[in-house]
Parts: C-alpha cells; structure tokens; sequence
C-alpha cells in the first residue's frame, strides 16, 4: 500500500514544555525544590522564545570563564529579507538582563538558483527555528534549525523541512553549516523530511550526533560526524555536501514508519569498553508505546532496546545519560500529560537496575519535559539533576 504523508507532521513534532524542578536521590527518591534569592535573568526579545534552548559556554582560551548561550528559535536576525530566522543569543554570566548579544552564524540571505533564466531561492530560512537546538562542548559549538527548508533538485521546485545546524569553534570566530540531509534523496520517502538538528549532542571526543527524527516516512535517523571533518573545505558554495566520516542510520521497514527516531539523542557508555554508545529517542515506535534505542556508534547498529509502559505518552521524548561509575540513563514521557521520569541505573555492562519512576503532580504540567545536570549542589555526595 501506498505511504502518504503531509509536511503538518513535521510541524507536529515541536511540544511547549511548561516548567518545574525536581531532582531525587535513587535510594529513597528523596527530592528538593531550589529557590534562587539572587538569581541572573536574562531577558530576550517578546515572542522569540528566548530560552526555549540553553547550554553553557566556556571557551577554550579561557577556562575560568563560562558564559550562558541562549536559543530563541522565532528571533528576527539582521540577515536581509528573511523573517524570525532565529537566532542564538551568548549572554555572560553573571550578567545584566539586557547584555545577551547575538551570535553571528550566519549573517546571510537565501542562496538563489537559476531556473530557466530565472533566478529562484535554493533555501528558505524564514521561520527555520535555528537556535531549537544548542550544544557546546570544550569550546566547540553547535545550534540548528530542524525547520529550514530546500528547493530540492528538481525543476518544480518543492521545499523539503531537511534541517541544518552550524557549528562554531575558536570562540566564534569560525563557522560552518552541515546539513546531512540536503542531499539528493529528497521527498518523504527519503531524506526530505528529515529535521536534522531537531535534536543533537557531542561525544566525549567531540563528534557531532545529530537526530532527524522525519527522515524515511518519519521513521527518522541518527547520524555522526567529527566538527573538524566539517569546518575543513567547508564552502558556502558546497549545497550538496557530504563529509568525511559521516555516517547514517538507515531506513528500516515499512513497519517503522511514523516511529520518529532521533527525536532526542545523547551519549553514554554502556558495553564496558573505551566507545561510547549513542542514545536515540523513539516516542512513537513499539505500536506507540515509544522506546529509546541503544547505538553501536562505530557501525550505528542497534544494541538494546527501553519500551515504554503508556501508549501515545510520548516516552522518551527527552533523554539524558549522567556518567560516574555507571551510567545514570533518564528518559522522560508525559502519560495524562502530568509527566514522567524514569531512572534507569546501570548495574554492568549492559545491565540496568528497574526503573525508578518519578511522576509530576500537576495535570498539564508535563514534568521532565526538560532535564540537565547539576553535580552536588548540596553537598551530600550524590550528583544531582535537573527536572523541569
């Protein structure tokens, strides 16, 4: 049977989180809320969703500063003709509300092409919602814009959501964009749809993990590649570019259609050797219960698999790994749209204890739809994180 699709799923995939804080200690589930009596706030510009991404920043020349940077995914740029591109704001810390500044990835208009004599946009970067998704890691940055959209190679001219990020390096004084699915498999059977940058995070070597989660009928993909493979023989001029090392998931089965992997990602080690293994999201996959896979990141074969308990609850929409002895794998759903943590500890290599559920209290809340970690805030021996 024919697939059919239409671009208002991959618009579907972007969830407001409403905010609250919450951190346990594993045994016992013990928990304590913070209350800042002076904290920095930072302002950004009215409807651009300052904050809706955030990282710290400290570069490498200057290891006794660390800086805040800021997404607002619907901020106007000073790139001519283009409307709320988005932007990633650096703010120093501490700071007043208004000292945020914007970084300058990318200062340009769309690329234009000719066809028949006429010249047309190869790109479009209104309402891409670049600054979605940032990360930073030793000096190295990288932010993305899951809904930018291309021409694509064909005469007709259709615009397919592939996504981009750019990534910085040398305290923003060099730049580069990837995009690793503007390539020439477009449409929803192919790469067309991917979103690339919808989710993204580093190694502890540096290398770039990026989730697609539209690729293949919205089966989506996982795809790797180093930051020095992209900033070398980057070209503005290279639009179909495929970089040294990089590699991809694949497409699956038609089974796997709609199962939205790559919808978050991160980075742990799991298997007891020197390679860290990737974790991908998969909130609408196992018949919409949603699971998060485990990633062999030398090859991207699939290692192990984390089910959900509640149907259409989104699990695993947000994933984060916490590296000490063991790892500390969290992944989040939102069942009744209350909100749910689950702490999965690891025991050995690729053993995991029972999940430990921590669930929100407020209907609507949903609780865990952020998660960050903060070490021992309290000084009690335990690391902490951050539930919001």
């Amino acid at each position: 049977m024919e697939r059919v699709r239409n671009s208002a799923s991959s618009v579907e995939m972007f969830i407001l989180g409403v905010l609250s804080v919450l951190w346990p200690a594993l045994s016992g589930v013990l928990s304590f809320n913070l209350y800042a009596e002076h904290p920095t706030v930072y302002k950004g510009p009215d409807g651009s969703y300052f904050g809706y991404s955030v990282d710290f920043y400290q570069a490498s020349a200057d290891s006794n500063t660390i800086s805040v940077l800021v997404g607002a995914p619907k901020a106007n740029t000073s790139q001519p003709g283009i409307v709320e591109a988005g932007a990633v704001y650096y703010c120093p810390w501490p700071g007043l509300p208004d000292s945020c500044r914007q970084i300058p990835f990318d200062n340009s208009n769309n690329r234009m092409i000719k066809v028949n004599g006429t010249r047309e946009p190869l790109e479009f970067k209104s309402h891409q919602w670049f600054g979605a998704s940032v990360r930073t890691h030793k000096g190295k940055v990288v932010a993305c814009a899951p809904l930018y959209h291309w021409r694509t190679v064909k005469l007709s001219g259709e615009k397919d959501p592939v996504g981009t990020c750019y990534v910085a390096v040398q305290n923003f004084s060099a730049y580069a964009e990837y995009s690793p699915c503007r390539t020439n498999d477009p449409d929803p059977e192919g790469q067309g749809f991917c979103q690339a940058g919808f989710s993204v995070d580093f190694t502890k070597e540096g290398m770039l993990v990026v989730g697609g989660p539209g690729s293949f009928y919205w089966q989506g993909q996982v795809m790797t590649a180093g930051i020095a493979e992209i900033l070398n023989g980057y070209s503005l001029k290279a639009v179909l570019r495929r970089v040294p090392g990089e590699k991809h998931t694949r497409a699956a089965e038609d089974t796997h259609d709609d199962s939205y992997l790559g919808y978050s990602v991160a980075v742990g080690e799991f298997t007891g050797d020197s390679e860290q293994e990737l974790i991908a999201g998969v909130p609408r996959g196992a018949q919409n219960f949603g699971y998060v896979a485990m990633i062999n990141s030398t090859n991207l074969t699939f290692i192990q698999n984390f089910t959900g308990e509640q149907m259409a609850s989104y699990f695993v929409e947000h994933v984060h790994v916490t590296l000490d002895t063991y790892s500390l794998l969290e992944m989040e759903s939102k069942p009744r749209e209350v909100g749910r943590v689950y702490l999965y500890l690891q025991m050995a290599p690729l053993t995991f204890s029972k999940p430990v559920a921590l669930t929100g209290t407020h209907t609507f809340g949903r609780f865990g739809t952020a998660i960050a970690p903060l070490g021992d805030i309290n000084q009690d021996g335990y690391n902490g994180m951050l539930k919001e």
